[in-house]
């Protein structure tokens, strides 16, 4: 605290000699109007000195008369002037202290380079104390840097960091088939090498392909299997695709591969097991005691209480002109805390709003992830201009999380955001 007073008060004794020097103009006595006369009057004399020069250069005047013109000039002056006491007036042209100024400027700049070295910006102080908050990006400047990167990869086109980075910006904007295009590129560069992009690419495939994880989604996993047999994402969209398929067996052995993996998370571990249990097999050893006691074969654990929800559509009113013609009407639930595929979806043409829509286990999209299984979702309605699973612009959505307290009563629900 000390030391900041200190450096407080030397910036406010620089900033006070700082103004100080630039009001000078302002507060520096001036010359008295009697000594501004003759200042005026002495250049006028020296004026006509110069004037009869020149007259007598182009032979206009003889030199005779022109010495008594200026002796009559140097006569009317005197007369002008009259005695000065040269010791009590002011000095008329005063030199411009250019050697204080100069003093100030090299005080201040060493000063503030001084300061930003050990200090840094008082912006960036601000954001590393935390009294401020960095702005998140817009949209619109999102759109911008993630065009920026993708011109920089026209010329770099062997940058496989690059692609990756736009490949997981498209995913975040629910771009998904450029984002698995970008993915291609890191595949094509790494000559098909690197797990990590071969899981990506196929889940950017299955997302945009309407979370269907057959076909080259599932080759895409194996591929990464068949290099890195633990790699975590993997082994759990491989054996999403394997339950998807119909091969309980393979699903089973990919997770419970999963579930040998020392820091797996506490959460991941009860979803797996229970996705275990649901195709009829037991947990591996590497499952909490907790987990691994529990009865496989109890229906209350294997067999969630079906659950259904009842929502009740609006539109808002400042988005009623704003609804595409012939919109589709899509309305999910995802588990507020699991994978981010819906549990169940209820799609079709869209109705006169306000209109009554239902999510029950019968809409799952895959059999083996339900509605019934979680405790809370994250329910979306939108209206889509064309249909497809990916938000669009000009598409209509609102969104609100249910828990199963709420299920057995009607649940109100406002389509009331523009998507830009």
């Amino acid at each position: 605290m000390q030391g900041s007073m200190w450096l407080y008060a030397l910036m406010a004794l620089l900033t006070i000699v700082t103004a100080l020097s630039l009001a000078r103009p302002w507060w520096r006595r001036r010359a008295s109007p009697e000594v501004q006369r003759r200042a005026s009057n002495v250049a006028a004399y020296r004026h006509r000195l110069i004037e009869i020069d020149n007259e007598v250069a182009a032979s206009l005047i003889p030199a005779e008369s022109a010495q008594a013109m200026r002796d009559e000039a140097g006569a009317r002056l005197l007369d002008d002037v009259g005695p000065v006491d040269v010791a009590s007036e002011p000095r008329l042209s005063v030199q411009p202290p250019r050697r204080a100024a100069f003093i100030l400027l090299l005080l201040l700049g060493v000063f503030a380079g001084g300061y930003y070295y050990s200090q840094g910006s008082w912006q960036l102080q601000r954001l590393v104390s935390g009294e401020v908050q960095q702005p998140m990006p817009t949209a619109a400047e999102m759109d911008q840097a993630i065009a920026a990167l993708a011109q920089k990869l026209k010329e770099t086109p062997d940058d496989a960091d690059g692609w990756a980075m736009l490949g997981r910006s498209y995913f975040v904007l629910q771009r998904y088939t450029e984002s698995a295009a970008a993915y291609a590129q890191v595949n094509r560069i790494t000559d098909n090498r690197n797990p990590d992009a071969l899981t990506s690419e196929g889940e950017a495939l299955a997302m945009a392909g309407d979370r269907d994880l057959g076909g080259r989604p599932r080759e895409l996993f194996e591929k990464a299997l068949a290099i890195e047999p633990m790699h975590g994402k993997s082994l759990w969209y491989a054996g999403l695709a394997a339950a998807q398929a119909g091969d309980s067996a393979l699903a089973i052995q990919r997770w419970n591969a999963l579930l040998a993996q020392s820091q797996l998370p506490d959460e991941l571990r009860s979803l797996i097991g229970q996705r275990i249990a649901e195709l009829g097999g037991a947990p591996a050893d590497a499952v909490p005691p907790a987990l691994a006691a529990a009865p496989s074969a109890a229906p209350a654990q294997a067999t969630p209480s079906a659950v259904s929800l009842q929502l009740h559509l609006s539109l808002a009113p400042e988005l009623r002109d704003k609804a595409p013609k012939d919109a589709v009407l899509m309305v999910y639930a995802r588990a507020q805390s699991g994978p981010p595929m819906p549990v169940a979806v209820n799609r079709g043409p869209a109705p006169a709003l306000p209109a009554d829509v239902k999510l029950d286990d019968s809409m799952a999209v895959m059999p083996t992830m339900r509605l019934s299984q979680f405790d809370s979702w994250v329910v979306t309605a939108r209206l889509s201009r064309s249909g497809q699973a990916k938000a669009e612009s000009g598409d209509l959505q609102g969104s609100r999380v249910v828990t199963r307290a709420e299920a057995g009563a009607p649940l109100a629900l406002t389509i009331d955001q523009l998507v830009p």
